[in-house]
């Protein structure tokens, strides 16, 4: 199997998201940057909240650094800058506001850690991608999370990887089955080009107007039309109810979701056998799943 970065490789933007807080994206974070380092790819990086704290403000559990190389283009806020160990050059000061002061734009002069913390509208954080495309950056990466999946659409981000883990629950079942379902959401295909007899949904395609649809219509053969994976709310069982009666869910607007990393230890202190769920994992999904800090112990 190639590895994460070998996969990510062909793509210039990157979104990773969370099944929940503490799955483990900032340690794919952090193991991305290493091995784009080591093959001398320029990075920009970016959040679409906080991210590089010591300790979590929401569940005050510990959380891994972030330590960029010199070069590397951060996204962060005013209220941010100082708590950012690098020498940095300011290459851009934006008008986007946040809880945190505005966001700024800056050049690692230095190595060092840092906090990140971007715009949490997508519009904007559209703007700043544009920028850094054109100007600054081989390749930005975006830490998300999976409330806000419209992150992960084309028009914004070319790549998605998902974090999943022992945050999630303390059962190695249970947490492959959300997955599973998170990933057939993130990976519903394109909407046929004619619609002809299929349904259209608007907005927000909820459990019980799903549900609604379900039960109240001939929806064999038929496709339901969503605008993309970040308006689709539905549980598994939903969804198995329109499978079961010959109806399809699609997107207009398709997630690249590319890969799925593992977290096997929970910040409740119970850790899963890091193997086998890693087995069980690559036997459940349709898509690569890794294990970034197993892969760091071997290097």
């Amino acid at each position: 199997m190639s590895s994460l970065v070998d996969m990510l490789l062909p793509y210039n933007t990157i979104n990773i998201i969370g099944m929940t807080k503490n799955a483990g994206k900032t340690t794919v974070l952090n193991h991305l940057i290493r091995d784009f380092g080591r093959r001398g790819v320029g990075l920009a990086l970016t959040s679409i909240g906080r991210d590089g704290e010591e300790i979590d403000v929401v569940t005050q559990t510990s959380k891994p650094r972030i330590f960029v190389a010199a070069g590397t283009i951060v996204i962060t806020t005013e209220k941010l800058l100082p708590v950012c160990d690098i020498t940095k050059e300011i290459v851009a000061v934006t008008d986007f506001a946040t809880p945190l002061g505005r966001v700024v734009v800056v050049r690692a002069i230095s190595g060092g850690f840092v906090q990140l913390g971007g715009p949490s509208i997508t519009t904007q954080m559209a703007v700043l991608v544009a920028d850094l495309q054109g100007l600054w950056a081989e390749k930005i990466i975006i830490d998300g999370a999976i409330s806000r999946k419209s992150l992960a659409s084309p028009t914004l981000t070319q790549a998605t990887v998902l974090c999943t883990g022992a945050a999630l629950a303390a059962d190695a079942n249970s947490i492959i089955d959300q997955t599973c379902h998170a990933v057939n959401m993130l990976m519903l295909p394109k909407a046929p080009k004619d619609d002809g007899d299929h349904i259209y949904l608007p907005g927000a395609v909820s459990d019980a107007r799903m549900r609604e649809l379900v039960l109240s219509r001939d929806i064999k053969g038929r496709c339901v039309i969503a605008d993309d994976a970040s308006k689709v709310f539905i549980s598994s069982d939903t969804y198995s109810k329109l499978l079961t009666r010959k109806g399809t869910l699609a997107v207009r607007a398709p997630i690249n979701l590319v890969a799925v990393a593992v977290n096997p230890v929970s910040p409740r202190g119970f850790v899963l056998d890091a193997e086998e769920f890693l087995a069980k994992m690559r036997a459940a999904m349709p898509i690569p799943v890794y294990d970034v800090a197993q892969k760091e112990c071997l290097i």
